[in-house]
C-alpha cells in the first residue's frame, strides 16, 4: 500500500507522540508504585522503632525495680 510521503510522516509523528505519552504514563505509574513501597517500608520501620522503644523502656523499668 502506498502512502503519500507527507501522510506517512504524519502517521510516524503521531505514532511517536503516542509512544512518548505511553512511556510517560508508564514512568509515572512506576514512580507511584515506588513511592507506595517506600511509604510502606517507612511505616513498618516506624512501627519497629516504636516497638523497640517500648521494649527498651520496659526492660529499663524492670532493672530499676
Amino acid at each position: 500500500m502506498f502512502l503519500h510521503p507527507a501522510i506517512s510522516s504524519q502517521l510516524v509523528a503521531e505514532k511517536h507522540r503516542e509512544m512518548l505519552a505511553q512511556a510517560e504514563q508508564d514512568r509515572r505509574a512506576s514512580q507511584l508504585a515506588s513511592l507506595a513501597r517506600a511509604s510502606r517500608r517507612a511505616e513498618r520501620a516506624k512501627r519497629q522503632m516504636l516497638k523497640a522503644r517500648r521494649l527498651t523502656l520496659r526492660l529499663r523499668s524492670e532493672l530499676t525495680q
